[in-house]
């Protein structure tokens, strides 16, 4: 029967037209019989799933011998135009996610790199394609997207670690007892880690306050027993005793203030008087000056009244050198027994939890007032007070309401490092601006308790790192400080060429080395320009009458308005140079509006504000006289 099919199907062909098929089989693949012939089965190759993986057989090789096939890959992926095409969407995909955007992305950091390291691409202010395309928002913010999922990531991870390792979880807690067992010190050291910090920060402390109160700090004990675990239960007694130190030095100190009577002779330090007064002034700067560039270091100096005193908090996190604070407290408030004790708790508290700082409480008692019985501010006595403190070679004067970057004491040293090594080892006269932002809030907080809530409810609200800060322009939570009402304050630091890394001058054609210096500050945008800047202030060479290498402030300005300006006039008439700091900054929290700022802005019911006004235009007329001779004063830009 099979013999009589294969007849006849010849037979038909021959009839049709065709000569029929070669006597050998036809094959495919590994040579098995595509006709089903006397070759043995193949399950491979008739199995439908493994005929769609391989592409499926194609119709047009049906009855012909093909001797080269195509490899297994090209037949999985690239049979089909489909599969080709949904291949390659795939492989473009799997290139952009793992490739492309890592790699941008690491250009985008090496760029950054760069730029701090002060290349000559980035100093000079050339526009490269790295940062061209690194500077694209979008761009940047798809690129940063998995970093910051990363970091909340482990942000959540430390959480649930740190909840763990509380005592009253139940979770796991026969296996911490079980490793406590066997490696006891390894599982107790981040308790050993917390008590020598909270025993440092005692000892701080205690050397903080024998500073404050002008005495001589014990010498350290090097064979100390070393704090453990068991002992943890003493350091708050000892904090509580440090704090009962505090109040009992302040109360000493206010009670002194208060029965000192106004001596008629003494008279205040105004630009008649600078000469003088940076002469004869007590200070305490070191008789035995400084070892240069290693002790050059920083001293904050800031002013504020009672109700502004929390500002201080975030500042002392972030600034790790010294800080000078001066408290304003009016002779009303400490005659009143409820109040004081509230002040003298609020201060002594601020001073234990920041052993940096040396507080000085100002008892102001022949006040003046501004026509309505309003108290004005003497800040810039209090400025000066603050000031006879300083014992470091430089001064930082700020506003308490300013907070400064949490790198901004180190940066100001590594420059003031340069500029020394740059001036034969000795400290130029130079002023340094330190570029100073504002946080923004819509609505503004009316109260300080809503005020205080910003950064209770988020520790970022205030931009740490230079970094944080550009994110922060870009996103306009903050701007240029006062740019909004006041625009001449600020606008010739600059700032948008400083946030794009443009932190150098270009070296001179006659400078070989190609020295690195930080921009300077050719012309002023206008007059009414007044930063906050990094002046010396001690003298480096030993000496038993030290004086001071900057002049303090004019005495006679009060209250709100042209106090910091007349400051920064007097340093541009002496032919100061002024240049910008690079990477640091301070900014500025939201607070309510003070009440001295109010009377400055009542100009109908008080007549303070027109009292400055004239008594700078006076002071002006004072500077140009008495540095007519000056040469190289800083010049008004041509418009």
């Amino acid at each position: 029967m099979m013999i009589s099919q294969r007849k006849s199907t010849s037979h038909s062909a021959e009839i049709n037209g065709h000569s029929p098929l070669p006597s050998r089989q036809l094959r495919y693949g590994n040579g098995s019989s595509l006709n089903g012939g006397t070759s043995s089965h193949n399950p491979m190759q008739q199995s439908p799933c493994n005929s769609f993986l391989l592409g499926g057989m194609d119709k047009r090789r049906r009855g012909v011998y093909h001797p080269r096939q195509r490899t297994l890959w090209y037949r999985i992926f690239f049979s089909t135009p489909a599969r080709a095409g949904a291949t390659m969407l795939i492989a473009l995909y799997l290139s952009w996610r793992y490739a492309v955007v890592p790699t941008i992305h690491s250009i985008y950091e090496w760029g950054l790199h760069i730029s701090s390291d002060g290349s000559q691409s980035m100093q000079y202010g050339s526009k490269s394609a790295i940062l061209s395309v690194a500077d694209d928002s979008k761009l940047k913010k798809e690129i940063l997207k998995p970093i910051k999922a990363l970091k909340e990531n482990e942000r959540l991870l430390r959480e649930s670690v740190d909840a763990l390792r509380k005592p009253n979880v139940k979770t796991g807690k026969k296996r911490r007892e079980a490793i406590r067992k066997i490696v006891p010190q390894w599982f107790d050291r981040n308790d050993e880690i917390k008590v020598t910090k909270e025993a440092s920060s005692v000892e701080r402390v205690a050397k903080a306050l024998h500073a404050s109160m002008d005495m001589k700090p014990q010498e350290n004990n090097t064979n100390a027993k070393k704090v453990t675990v068991a002992e943890l239960n003493v350091i708050p007694a000892q904090v509580q005793k440090i704090t009962a130190e505090h109040k009992t030095a302040l109360m000493h100190e206010i009670q002194k203030q208060l029965d000192s009577k106004p001596s008629p002779t003494v008279s205040i330090k105004t630009l008649h008087t600078s000469k003088l007064d940076m002469k004869n002034a007590p200070n305490s700067c070191p008789y035995d000056g400084f070892a240069l560039p290693k002790d050059i270091s920083t001293t904050l100096v800031i002013q504020c009244s009672l109700d502004r005193i929390w500002l201080l908090t975030e500042t002392c996190n972030r600034w790790t050198g010294p800080i000078v604070l001066v408290v304003y407290l009016p002779s009303e408030m400490v005659k009143d027994s409820v109040q004081m004790t509230f002040a003298i708790d609020s201060i002594a508290n601020l001073m234990t939890n920041c052993p940096q700082m040396t507080v000085l409480p100002h008892v102001h008692i022949d006040e003046k007032t501004a026509g309505n019985g309003i108290s004005t501010y003497p800040v810039n006595v209090m400025r000066n007070r603050g000031l006879g403190a300083v014992k470091t070679s430089h001064i930082l004067i700020m506003d308490v309401d300013l907070i400064p970057s949490a790198d901004l004491n180190d940066v100001i040293k590594d420059n003031l490092v340069d500029q020394v090594s740059s001036n034969d080892g000795k400290i130029p006269m130079h002023a340094i601006v330190v570029p100073a932002f504002e946080r923004k809030v819509n609505p503004p907080c009316s109260d300080i308790e809503s005020c205080k809530g910003y950064l209770q409810k988020d520790p970022s609200f205030l931009p740490t790192l230079f970094n944080d800060m550009n994110e922060c322009v870009r996103d306009n939570k903050c701007i240029v400080f006062q740019s909004d009402n006041n625009w001449e304050g600020h606008h010739t630091t600059k700032t948008q060429k400083w946030l794009k890394s443009e932190w150098y001058d270009e070296p001179s054609e006659n400078d070989e080395q190609k020295t690195r210096t930080i921009r300077q500050i050719k012309c002023f945008d206008s007059l009414r320009y007044e930063p906050y800047v990094v002046l010396p202030w001690c003298p480096s060479t030993p000496s038993t009458k030290q004086q001071p290498l900057a002049p303090y402030y004019d005495e006679r300005f009060y209250g709100y308005g042209k106090n910091k300006i007349q400051h920064i006039s007097h340093l541009r008439y002496r032919g100061v140079p002024f240049y910008v700091l690079p990477r640091s900054f301070v900014v500025h929290h939201p607070h309510p509006e003070s009440s001295v700022k109010q009377v400055w802005n009542d100009k109908k019911k008080n007549n303070l504000h027109g009292e400055m006004d004239n008594l700078y235009a006076k002071y002006i007329n004072e500077l140009e006289a008495e540095y007519s001779d000056v040469k190289g004063v800083v010049p008004e830009c041509k418009k």
